[in-house]
């Protein structure tokens, strides 16, 4: 029997690799190539896709860690969520969003540990959050993506979260809008930049 090779033709970034490269110059003579990959393990993966993959049914999400459905209790309960903005397409703004999660027993509107209280102009605030889950859901503007991670890593590194979510539409709806493929783009700038945040994305369902 001939057994046939399977071809992976992924796209991706060896993150593990080049920041071994980076830090070999810097570390303690006899610390090799192989003892650096080791020490880094666990830390950064070694390979990281730029792509979505097209075969993978109804693809809705991303993440830069394994989402396992027996331990993330969080992602049915998005999931749950995401149907029902879909439901609401045609009026879903900032408030129907609050309403939506409140229903589904989150806080919303909950305040980012570590911004001071004293800033005039308002502490940054979570769109909702439950049992250290954060979400933001964004509707209309892809470069919000970015202060939302940095949310995420301020609530990570004071404890408050252990995973942030970023809500967004799974396809087009309209041009400059944000969907899943389009905050794809940012996931891989996000995720080199800052390796050791747990996010996710979730592209929920859209009514046409």
């Amino acid at each position: 029997m001939v057994l046939r090779k399977k071809i992976l033709n992924h796209t991706g970034y060896h993150w593990r690799d080049e920041l071994v490269d980076r830090l070999l110059p810097y570390v303690k003579d006899g610390v090799d190539r192989k003892c650096l990959n080791n020490l880094t393990r666990g830390y950064v993966p070694t390979f990281f896709p730029i792509v979505l993959d097209k075969s993978k049914r109804a693809h809705t999400w991303l993440a830069t860690f394994p989402l396992r459905p027996r331990d993330d209790w969080w992602r049915s309960e998005i999931e749950n969520v995401g149907r029902e903005f879909a439901v609401e397409s045609s009026r879903l703004d900032d408030d129907l969003v609050k309403k939506i999660f409140t229903k589904h027993n989150w806080k919303v509107s909950e305040p980012v540990n570590g911004i001071s209280i004293g800033d005039k102009r308002g502490r940054w605030k979570f769109d909702a959050y439950k049992d250290k889950i954060a979400v933001e859901v964004e509707l209309s503007s892809r470069s919000q993506v970015f202060k939302d991670a940095f949310k995420f890593l301020i609530g990570q590194a004071t404890s408050q979260i252990e995973v942030g979510v970023v809500m967004v539409r799974r396809h087009l709806v309209e041009q400059g809008k944000p969907y899943l493929e389009s905050v794809g783009r940012d996931w891989h700038a996000i995720y080199t930049s800052l390796p050791m945040l747990r996010l996710a994305f979730h592209g929920f369902p859209v009514r046409t």
